[in-house]
């Protein structure tokens, strides 16, 4: 017989009310799915859950989308500000689920619904339970736009939502259907990487596919460039340095009997350390000077610098850590190795201690869903409670820590 998904959990939301209030906000969400900068109606929703709860919206100066909630506690103390993000992708959802996406071609296919659901859920869970009469500090609640486009968090940065009050440490946490529901993954030194972007055109000599040596045959100057490409990153670099280089589209040619004359080729770099991003971007510099030179064409690099690589605190990671220890057994928290992909919370957390963590969201029994960014992606409802009892456990250590035994005392 299976165990029991929950066997070892202790969950903070127990009541069939509030889980049914979670599961149909984040059905809600998931239905009307907005793609970034375009969370009108998610934006509206989370501010209607504020002023229902009490909480005092703050303003974020020249974004239309995003809501920021403060909660001062009676006495001082310091800023622990939590993160959600809110946007969908352009993709054509295929789920398999009744809430589907109501509107065509955009989904919530990376689970911000479920992010912003979490969020909301611990609004409402610390604020029904008084929890800022025994506060000291404050508690600021973020709702992000335009994380998939890399750009929402450094325009809330921009607008100054880490300012009055100055936010000391600020936490996120992700679903992750890689994590069975009751687990959590925390990081170390860094959770995600930078995300650059490369376009590299060549231009030369085309002409008839019969004569190639009447041509600088741009073909087989792209296909070595490539090649060489791949190498700064098996031979430039210390193998213990984390970094990936993709190219990822090659155009060219308009005929099966043209050599052309011009191509276009274009990738992503993904790196950890600032001085290993401007290694590779000097030695993609220097490789597409030598093919210019070998082939006697030229070759441009457009190299764009992206949202920068995500590092976490130690102590932000210890505050979500024991919050999870207080809720889940302690075989179901694991560290996870830093992701290659791109987390635009890397803006707070350049200026903040930072911690993330990777909430379960898969089914606990093993069945496999879509991944995140797939049209299949969808998450298991029970990963609901168990996010928001870790958040708000981590708020409470944070801003209502309890006394430390006196260890003098004879008991």
């Amino acid at each position: 017989m299976e165990q029991e998904w929950d066997s070892g959990l202790s969950l903070k939301i127990k009541s069939p009310d509030f889980i049914q209030w979670l599961e149909e906000t984040y059905k809600d969400i998931h239905r009307h799915p907005e793609l970034g900068m375009q969370e009108f109606r998610t934006t509206a929703l989370v501010k209607s859950v504020m002023s229902e709860l009490g909480v005092r919206q703050a303003e974020i100066p020249g974004m239309e989308t995003g809501a920021v909630g403060l909660v001062e506690g009676r006495m001082p103390g310091p800023v622990l500000a939590l993160r959600a993000d809110m946007d969908a992708l352009p993709i054509q959802e295929e789920a398999d689920v009744p809430y589907r996406s109501e509107i065509p071609n955009v989904m919530h296919a990376c689970g911000h619904d479920l992010n912003t659901t979490v969020l909301l859920g611990v609004m409402k869970y610390l604020m029904e339970n008084r929890f800022v009469e025994r506060m000291k500090g404050t508690l600021k609640f973020i709702f992000q736009p335009a994380e998939e486009t890399l750009g929402g968090a450094k325009r809330m940065v921009e607008a100054g939502v880490l300012k009055n009050p100055d936010v000391d440490m600020i936490l996120m946490s992700h679903g992750d259907p890689e994590l069975r529901v009751g687990e959590m993954a925390l990081f170390r030194g860094y959770s995600h990487a930078s995300s650059d972007s490369f376009f590299i055109e060549l231009r030369g000599k085309g002409g008839h596919g019969s004569r190639p040596f009447q041509t600088q045959d741009l073909l087989v100057a792209g296909a070595e460039l490539i090649n060489i490409l791949q190498t700064i990153v098996s031979r430039d670099l210390d193998a213990r340095d984390a970094a990936v280089l993709s190219v990822c589209t090659f155009n060219a040619g308009t005929a099966p009997n043209i050599l052309p004359g011009s191509a276009l080729l274009s990738g992503t770099v993904r790196t950890m350390a600032g001085e290993v991003q401007d290694k590779i971007r000097r030695r993609m510099q220097e490789v597409c000077d030598g093919i210019a030179s070998l082939f006697h064409l030229t070759a441009k690099l457009d190299y764009k610098v992206g949202v920068p690589s995500c590092a976490v605190d130690d102590k932000a990671e210890e505050v979500l850590k024991k919050a999870g220890e207080r809720i889940l057994p302690q075989k179901n928290i694991r560290l996870s190795k830093s992701r290659m992909g791109g987390e635009d919370f890397a803006y707070f957390s350049q200026r903040v201690p930072a911690g993330v963590m990777r909430l379960g969201v898969g089914a606990p029994d093993g069945t496999k869903w879509g991944s995140t960014h797939s049209p299949t992606f969808r998450v298991d409802l029970r990963g609901l409670p168990v996010g928001v009892s870790i958040l708000a456990q981590a708020a409470e250590n944070v801003l209502a820590p309890e006394p430390e035994p006196d260890a003098t005392k004879v008991v």
